[in-house]
């Protein structure tokens, strides 16, 4: 009989060794429900577990044992990376608060670098999509960037320009910022100038920002104007320009640079914000009309999305409304057509670095997936990138459409392309 059980552990452990983890989980299952497993049992049925992502299962056993078996290395080490694959299989939208006590107890457990390194860097990403930097702050610092690596990450879209070394100087120079030392951002900037010449815009905003911050508002935008010299700008880059021109007290030249930014764009909830922005500062300069339109669209997108609307936007809607005896019941498609109009007349003055856009299109939607909120547009030889949620109606394959396209950005092919707007479905 101990003989035949030997066998069995045995076996598990070479067929676990060797990537067979759905026959090994078998054998490890046998041996948990009998008297005679082990710390070794326990720590092998588990790796079994969470490589095969059987989360629920495999914390129960962690949970169970981990106290017990914690001076076993091997165990400890299953439990630390159980921990971290049930974090990151977590819900995209988790709160931070949620995901924090599993954190915690991950770094309670003396994890090597790599799972440390995993663990807050995972927390850092979570807290910046929240804006909580209070906890990227707290964090930061329980990594020795000198652990880090400094070769480019592979993702399934292909190798990136960012390194982990460089992903935690981009965290810790926006703490800086965040907490007010707005000259150590700038030193560090400083410090690692040699090793951000592929991600260097993204480093050029921050210094930008810390030099506003420090009143030093010329030297900002000289420093984030040098961005416009490296081929395409993004979007977010033209609009800080615009907040920085603002804070100068440029007003017009600030609301440029908004439109243009906005024409740059590739979704309108990506830029909700910029857009009640252009409304504000249109309202301040007296043009009314265009921040009507502006904060219409505002809060048509945040309806959209059943996103809250303040009863501050709704007021001013209505007395803009009555001043200027505008239209209240106007479409979402032809609000934005309205303000589409406004941003791209600005991106095709004759001082423009953008190309014209190309109006009066017609084609066939192609490529329209449930799953995907994008899809294309076939014209002639031509396909043209657009969202389904800047069409009229419900996008189906096949529909044909009129429609104007505008300069934009293909990120995958790393080259400038089109994407199409004022998007209208034939009946």
């Amino acid at each position: 009989m101990e003989n035949s059980l030997q066998t069995k552990k045995n076996q598990a452990n070479l067929l676990r060794k060797s990537g067979s983890i759905e026959e090994a989980l078998l054998i490890y299952q046998e041996l948990w429900k009998s008297d005679s497993r082990d710390k070794f049992d326990t720590a092998g049925y588990l790796h079994c577990l969470r490589k095969l992502k059987k989360y629920e299962e495999a914390l129960v056993v962690a949970n169970k044992y981990v106290d017990k078996y914690l001076d076993f290395s091997w165990f400890r080490n299953e439990v630390i990376w159980t921990y971290i694959g049930v974090l990151r299989s977590k819900d995209t939208n988790a709160s931070i608060s949620s995901l924090l006590p599993l954190a915690n107890k991950i770094t309670s457990l003396n994890p090597d670098d790599m799972q440390k390194n995993t663990t807050v860097l995972f927390v850092l990403k979570k807290a910046k999509q929240f804006k909580k930097w209070d906890v990227v702050t707290l964090w930061v610092d329980k990594i020795n960037p000198i652990s880090l690596e400094k070769v480019p990450l592979k993702l399934q879209k292909g190798k990136t320009d960012w390194s982990n070394h460089l992903i935690w100087h981009h965290y810790k120079v926006k703490c800086l910022i965040h907490q007010k030392k707005y000259q150590k951002a700038l030193d560090l900037i400083w410090n690692i100038k040699n090793d951000i010449s592929r991600v260097k815009k993204y480093f050029d905003v921050l210094e930008a920002q810390a030099y506003y911050e420090l009143g030093k508002k010329e030297k900002s935008i000289e420093v984030i104007s040098s961005t416009y010299n490296r081929g395409k700008v993004d979007w977010w880059i033209v609009r800080k320009h615009g907040i920085f021109l603002r804070g100068i007290g440029q007003n017009e030249q600030a609301l440029e640079k908004m439109y243009e930014a906005a024409a740059l764009s590739y979704k309108l909830e990506g830029i909700v914000t910029l857009i009640l922005e252009i409304g504000l500062l249109c309202k301040e300069l007296e043009r009314y009309e265009e921040s009507y339109y502006h904060l219409m669209l505002y809060r048509l997108i945040r309806e959209k999305n059943n996103w809250e609307v303040k009863d501050e936007i709704n007021r001013m809607l209505e007395f803009l409304s009555s001043a200027s005896e505008l239209d209240n019941s106007l479409s979402f498609k032809e609000v934005l057509s309205r303000c589409q109009n406004y941003w791209n007349a600005i991106s095709e003055t004759p001082n423009s670095n953008y190309k014209s856009k190309r109006t009066g299109l017609t084609g066939n939607l192609i490529k329209v997936k449930e799953d995907k909120p994008y899809c294309f547009i076939k014209s002639n030889s031509e396909s043209f990138f657009c969202y389904k949620s800047d069409i009229a109606c419900k996008a189906e394959y096949g529909l044909k459409v009129s429609f104007d396209v505008i300069p934009s950005f293909d990120k995958k092919k790393k080259k400038d392309s089109w994407k199409a707007i004022n998007i209208t479905c034939y009946k």
